[in-house]
């Protein structure tokens, strides 16, 4: 998600090796593009949560993507889900959508970052942990979902 909202991929910087995979499991996460919209970025924080029972299971995601796209396409106006309406979430992604144009595609990457499959043998890796800002918006989340049932949808146009 977070290449698809910069047009790079993760930490394409930097050298895929020990002192990245500690960083990840300090917390650090990949950066999204200018004007990401939040709601796009909570999502994609949730799928990241270094717990994986917080993570959002495939019939989560199913819904969610499912009410975002239907609120994109404009027959969900009226219903209610992470704290928008169905035409909110449309204005907010349309506004996002003009910010396309403006992300740079083109970046040197780090010739020992790979992006392909391998078999890490690190040992002594430390419990992975949520970043500041991946628990600040995963807090907002909870006091959302506390709030508002944040995945339950009830559709009515």
């Amino acid at each position: 998600m977070a290449e698809l909202s910069s047009g790079k991929p993760p930490f394409y910087k930097r050298k895929h090796d020990l002192s990245l995979t500690l960083e990840i499991c300090n917390g650090i996460r990949p950066e999204f593009g200018k004007g990401t919209p939040e709601i796009y970025k909570n999502l994609a924080y949730r799928c990241m949560n270094a717990n994986p029972d917080q993570r959002p299971t495939v019939s989560e995601l199913n819904d969610i993507i499912a009410f975002l796209l239907n609120s994109y396409d404009g027959y969900y106006k009226e219903a209610e889900n992470f704290g928008y309406k169905g035409k909110e979430i449309k204005a907010i992604f349309e506004k996002a959508d003009k910010e396309i144009p403006n992300i740079s595609t083109s970046y040197e990457i780090n010739p020992d970052a790979i992006y392909t499959s391998r078999v890490f043998t690190f040992s002594n890796l430390p419990k992975p942990i949520n970043s500041s800002i991946i628990t600040s918006y995963l807090d907002e989340d909870s006091k959302d979902c506390q709030d508002s049932k944040l995945f339950d949808l009830e559709v009515s146009n």
